[in-house]
């Protein structure tokens, strides 16, 4: 589910070797800013200004920012993040660290991730992905699996499935599941720089979201990204 567009910090640029990096950058538009099983907007969807840098070494520095797409909702968001990605046998794993920054509601927060997903399958990938927050003192857990199908050279298509589980991540008050979520992906390379990717996702709230919201018949979106890699 992780693209080389995750989550830098600036002081870890010195360390690491621009000539061996490659690099993406992403502008794109989602629908509804959904997660956690929740709508983070009152209305309307966000804009997206995604970059990253990824190294030899395995290291992504990447930055990322978000703002309301409707201009009677104040929201913007910054993620600054470093992550640490290899391989062993056919599993893959990585360690993150994300500062996020909320300007409209002057908050900030610290999150502490890792993942695993095991690609020795034929017919689909399943993979484990943990996020801490220092905020919130929680965290939240997601266990899923996806495919992806090479329609031709040039598109292909994901498939994936999710089940989440919040530990007081999203709300402090209860724990266990949270929700679910199915959604696909369709990408389209257009020429050996430029790629359009669209989603289409529905998350479903459990539990833990019918408890912290109320009843939840869950969120539908739809997103579209044009992404440049260099």
């Amino acid at each position: 589910m992780k693209s080389i567009l995750t989550t830098s910090i600036v002081l870890a640029l010195a360390s690491f070797s621009v000539a061996a990096a490659d690099y993406e950058v992403d502008f794109g538009y989602d629908s509804k800013y959904i997660s956690e099983g929740r709508d983070n907007l009152e209305k309307g969807g966000i804009y997206w200004l995604n970059g990253a840098a990824g190294f030899e070494n395995g290291i992504t520095l990447s930055a990322a920012y978000g703002y309301a797409a409707d201009s009677s909702v104040d929201y913007d968001e910054l993620n600054l993040g470093i992550e640490y990605g290899f391989e062993v046998g056919d599993f893959s794993f990585y360690g993150s660290y994300t500062r996020l920054e909320f300007f409209e509601d002057d908050e900030s927060d610290n999150e502490l991730g890792a993942g695993i997903a095991y690609g020795g399958l034929e017919w689909f990938e399943p993979f484990v992905d943990y996020v801490y927050s220092t905020e919130a003192e929680g965290g939240f857990l997601e266990i899923g699996v996806q495919r992806e199908f090479a329609i031709n050279e040039a598109i292909t298509f994901t498939p994936y499935v999710i089940a989440a589980f919040d530990y007081g991540y999203a709300s402090p008050e209860h724990d266990g599941a949270n929700h679910h979520t199915f959604g696909a992906s369709l990408g389209y390379q257009l020429n050996d720089t430029w790629a359009l990717s669209a989603t289409v996702e529905h998350q479903k709230g459990d539990k833990d979201v019918e408890l912290d919201v109320g009843n939840d018949d869950g969120h539908t979106w739809a997103g579209i990204h044009f992404i440049a890699a260099f």
